[in-house]
């Protein structure tokens, strides 16, 4: 799939994107999905409840932040590919860490909910023409192409792997 025009998106979304270095986006986002099942199936709740550092999330929140972001932003690409016209709010990232109550639910039972939302992401995403991922809608204020929250979905998600990889389990 090719990338969004510069144009389809605002520029704080750049970063995200510029991850993505394939124009096979499906079979990455699945790859990704996967390695991302593979590192955490064997964590504790223990090793689950690391931060690398004061004030930092812990793994469990890193991976429910990525849960509620991939969510957030399914829901984006569903409402713009379809044409919605009202604008799509915004999100504090650190209010829906901070109210999720991690603390109440297992780490097992958040890596399940990751998998099973990615596949249904996947399965959306997949379903979606040029017509529609071309779509124009609002999301955090800013004009913004299906086809570049897609790939911001999966960029995001990437970002937040990388953080994993050297900061959290090196």
């Amino acid at each position: 799939m090719q990338k969004p025009n510069i144009n389809d998106y605002a520029p704080y979304y750049q970063p995200y994107i510029d991850l993505i270095t394939t124009d096979d986006i499906f079979s990455f986002f699945k790859q990704q999905t996967e390695e991302i099942v593979a590192l955490f199936t064997n964590l504790s709740e223990e090793q689950a409840s690391f931060r690398y550092a004061e004030g930092k999330w812990t793994i469990k929140e890193v991976l429910a932040h990525i849960v509620d972001s991939e969510r957030i932003f399914g829901y984006r690409v569903l409402a713009i590919s379809r044409g919605e016209k009202n604008p799509l709010p915004g999100f504090a990232e650190n209010d829906y860490v901070r109210n999720g109550k991690y603390e109440n639910r297992s780490f097992k039972s958040l890596l399940a909910e990751y998998s099973h939302l990615s596949s249904a992401n996947l399965e959306l995403f997949k379903s979606l023409d040029e017509e529609m991922l071309a779509q124009k809608g609002t999301a955090s204020g800013k004009e913004v192409t299906a086809r570049a929250i897609l790939f911001v979905t999966i960029g995001h998600e990437k970002h937040h792997l990388e953080i994993i990889k050297t900061r959290y389990l090196p």
